[in-house]
């Protein structure tokens, strides 16, 4: 199989086992039933197709799984040791698409922010920023790229990051990063990702060999809540936390199975 074909089908095919693929092959099966005149299987897939949206977007819930990730390496930045180098993963931001004039920033952008703030407050010397992009993206300029010209707008030399462009996920990024710093003897590396991403891609750079310490950015659970009813109704913002989540998990599990970790 080619290798585009099969990083196509790492994307999609997890889609089927999020919220938003089980909650639409369940809409879809029920009005394949109701056309079947099939009204009983239509109303049990109409009832799981609610019930998983309902779970999904309650706050309580999606707090809680994202949670299952994000504590296992809580914030740190008064413990973290000093290192030679930070590396930086990419999924933070893309290049300029018309109209817009400037990158466009994810979720994930405060992996740029806190790169940049580990530099200026001393912790670390240098950086390897690694982030490709995917064939179908159109977008003008790796996001490696994109990521070291932030990180010299926020302060950070551009003598002292380093650039990896084809990269497409994270085991790609390990293995880009060994590629970029080999014959270089390190002690010690700051990996610098979202909370979320970081159980896999530590687990990823330490099995490439990396002395890897997890310096986690990007946290979006909260232990503190409103209390009131708004905890257990659908949100937007829930929902999409639900599935992040959801992906992450998949993935780990994935890498897992391919020996990745």
């Amino acid at each position: 199989m080619p290798a585009e074909l099969q990083l196509f089908l790492s994307k999609v095919l997890p889609l089927t086992l999020l919220p938003e693929g089980l909650v639409t092959l369940a809409l879809v099966g029920a009005c394949l039933a109701l056309l079947l005149r099939a009204t009983r299987i239509a109303g049990v897939l109409a009832v799981f197709a609610l019930a998983i949206f309902w779970l999904s977007a309650m706050p309580i819930f999606a707090n809680w799984l994202l949670g299952t990730l994000e504590r296992q390496y809580p914030p740190n930045s008064a413990a973290l040791p000093k290192a030679e180098l930070a590396i930086v993963l990419g999924g933070a931001v893309s290049a300029p698409k018309a109209p817009h004039p400037t990158p466009e920033l994810y979720d994930a952008s405060d992996r740029v922010w806190y790169a940049a703030h580990l530099y200026r407050s001393g912790q670390v010397k240098r950086m390897v920023v690694v982030g490709g992009q995917l064939p179908w993206e159109q977008a003008a300029q790796p996001e490696g790229e994109v990521i070291r010209d932030m990180l010299v707008t926020l302060g950070v030399p551009s003598e002292a990051i380093m650039v990896g462009t084809s990269s497409r996920n994270t085991y790609e990024n390990a293995t880009e990063a060994a590629s970029i710093l080999r014959g270089i003897p390190l002690d010690r590396v700051l990996l610098v990702t979202s909370a979320a991403h970081m159980p896999r891609a530590l687990a990823i750079f330490r099995k490439a060999g990396f002395p890897a310490e997890p310096a986690p950015c990007d946290f979006r659970a909260s232990d503190r809540l409103t209390g009131t009813a708004l905890d257990w109704l659908p949100q937007a913002s829930a929902f999409a936390m639900t599935s992040g989540a959801l992906r992450e998990w998949i993935g780990y599990y994935a890498y897992k199975w391919r020996g990745w970790l």
